[in-house]
């Protein structure tokens, strides 16, 4: 009889390199189970916008260590113009992130099992969900970590960043989201702490609404937000939105999770109910 191996025994290794795209090299890095004749399947990460993927690394790189120890290997990648990826942000563009993922799933797809979930977290869910739409196969699970529902919103919370670093700065004329979208309606980038957002890549975001999204029937879909231990229910807005989409032709699973919001916290800080769960289903799922 075989011997069992438990998850804990399981060696991990993490590998860094290039993936080439015609829009430059974009850094990702693997995570497997060091032992690849025990690979299972591939996962690929669609990381959150601006500050708060430095935020989320730690909790992305322990959940990709999670997923190798159930023998699922997990690519992350940093988007075109972001993190250690070629490009400044200022050359980014939601139709080029949509190509990274292109090409990193087909990098996946030559890999044991091939990609079987795409993983999203924040505002990487909405871009995660629009890519799972234009691949359109049900194989592959759709994992989304407290996904942003309206990019308008999410980039007016961003906005706000600058409005609030000038609040002291008198000498400066006051700025409102009203004069931030007509510097960018005129084609002008705009700097928001440190991070230049160009015209077309705010258009997109601003544009994008995850009810707008089209589902792939016969797909299974994770949706884990943040509760607190006495108010169980998900937001009100995930609840409207939810109540129409994604429809009845997918397997959706939500959940609520208890921990730190730890997109939104400048220390390093770890929420480990949410891989816990995340971990849970994605065996449950994939085994069924």
């Amino acid at each position: 009889m075989q011997e069992s191996i438990s998850a804990e025994s399981i060696k991990i290794t993490a590998t860094p390199f290039f993936l080439e795209t015609a829009a430059g090299k974009v850094f990702a890095v693997y995570h497997c189970p060091a032992d690849t004749s025990t690979i299972r399947g591939q996962v690929l990460c669609v990381p959150p916008f601006n500050e708060e993927q430095n935020r989320c690394r730690s909790m992305i790189t322990l959940q990709a260590q999670a997923f190798a120890k159930q023998g699922f290997a997990t690519l992350l990648i940093d988007l075109y113009g972001t993190g250690d990826s070629e490009g400044d942000y200022n050359d980014a563009r939601w139709s080029i992130w949509l190509e990274n993922l292109r090409i990193a799933k087909a990098w996946l797809d030559q890999q044991p099992g091939g990609c079987q979930a795409i993983w999203g977290i924040r505002l990487g869910a909405m871009l995660a969900a629009e890519y799972h739409a234009q691949v359109n196969s049900a194989k592959i699970a759709l994992i989304l970590w407290q996904p942003v529902i309206d990019g308008k919103t999410h980039l007016t919370q961003f906005f706000r960043v600058r409005i609030a670093a000038q609040m002291d700065r008198t000498n400066l004329p006051k700025e409102t989201t009203t004069t931030m979208r007509a510097q960018l309606s005129a084609g002008a980038s705009i700097e928001i702490a440190g991070y230049q957002i160009h015209p077309e890549l705010a258009a997109a975001i601003d544009n994008i609404q995850l009810a707008k999204i089209p589902t792939v029937p016969g797909s299974r879909l994770l949706w884990l937000e943040n509760v607190t231990p006495d108010k169980q229910d998900i937001s009100i807005a995930s609840q409207n939105l939810l109540a129409q989409w994604p429809g009845d032709h997918v397997d959706i699973d939500i959940q609520g999770y208890v921990g730190y919001a730890f997109w939104q916290v400048h220390e390093r800080t770890l929420t480990l109910s949410i891989i816990e769960q995340t971990t849970a289903w994605f065996d449950k799922v994939i085994s069924a």
